[in-house]
């Protein structure tokens, strides 16, 4: 993947759309479009090859941006016998190396084979040591918060830098008002923005 892929689909409980966005470095500003304007993301970890730095990266960008909700799916569970012991390895490496520095409200960790169908929408007979939901269960009954808020909110989706002199700020301002001289906070951090 290198731009972002949306995929619309839906269910009898909710509507969704999927922003498929690339992992390699260069490409991480597509990312960060994708994950603007998300209500929830689902970082996608290979068992064969645990957290890479893009595991990392995203999971940072996700919470840097707001993101309340992280669906964390470790794929490929086929091709590790099934694996509980490489589940439990990758979901302990990555609270160990990753929650420290993040603040979610709410983090799901789900073994998946997406080529075997295993717990996407059903439970599966290969994992039985996973008593959990589906990765289907939990994004259909996510809380997703749509109150409106007085505070400036403006996702930067795009940084313009045509020369070393200039960089400016692209996005949709979601709530809120802001003036010149005003403070900023970036989300998820404690810095202030000039």
């Amino acid at each position: 993947t290198i731009d972002v892929a949306y995929r619309f689909f839906s269910t009898e409980k909710r509507k969704f759309i999927v922003a498929d966005s690339p992992g390699h470095e260069q490409y991480t500003r597509n990312m960060v479009t994708a994950a603007s304007n998300a209500d929830s993301a689902i970082i996608l970890i290979d068992s064969r090859n645990g957290l890479m730095p893009q595991t990392k990266r995203h999971t940072f960008i996700a919470n840097l941006v707001g993101i309340k909700s992280l669906i964390v799916a470790v794929n490929k569970m086929d091709l590790k016998d099934y694996s509980q012991k490489v589940f439990t390895s990758i979901v302990d490496e990555f609270k160990k190396d990753i929650l420290s520095y993040t603040s979610f409200d709410k983090i799901y960790f789900v073994p998946v084979s997406a080529l075997k169908g295993d717990n996407i929408i059903s439970k599966s007979s290969k994992m039985r040591w996973y008593k959990e939901n589906t990765l289907m269960q939990i994004l259909e009954n996510l809380h997703i918060d749509n109150s409106l808020t007085n505070d400036f909110v403006f996702p930067v989706q795009y940084v313009n830098r045509p020369n070393s002199n200039f960089r400016g700020y692209s996005g949709t301002i979601c709530s809120g008002n802001v003036q010149i001289n005003d403070s900023l906070m970036i989300s998820g951090t404690k810095e202030k923005a000039l």
